[in-house]
């Protein structure tokens, strides 16, 4: 009983952080500048890609080596990842709580009246 009770908990706050995590705002820091990348839900490029556009890679430079930082690139891998292990943490506690509550269900049958 109280073992299910703990599944149960576990599982609703698996699904609660999974959910705000996938609302929370990403955004990337390389070169300690952060850049907002919007939401793993909705993501908005449009900050990314105006400061690839304004990057100095993409200005000739003659004998210096410039290194770029793809802005857009990396806010596409950040919201990938946050999607990743949001839904996969929000799956595992819906699974917690199904499996809780057909283990409940059972036992109340099983259960002599």
């Amino acid at each position: 009983m109280i073992t299910r009770r703990i599944i149960l908990f576990i599982g609703g706050v698996a699904v609660l952080v999974g959910v705000i995590g996938l609302f929370t705002p990403v955004s990337v820091h390389p070169e300690l500048v952060p850049v907002s990348c919007g939401s793993a839900v909705a993501p908005n490029l449009s900050a990314a890609r105006a400061r690839d556009d304004g990057n100095a890679a993409n200005v000739p430079v003659r004998g210096e080596v410039i290194v770029d930082s793809n802005y857009t690139r990396l806010c596409q891998m950040d919201l990938a990842d946050r999607r990743i292990w949001t839904i996969t943490l929000a799956a595992a506690g819906a699974l917690a709580i199904a499996s809780a509550l057909a283990l409940a269900a059972r036992s109340n049958r099983a259960r002599p009246t």
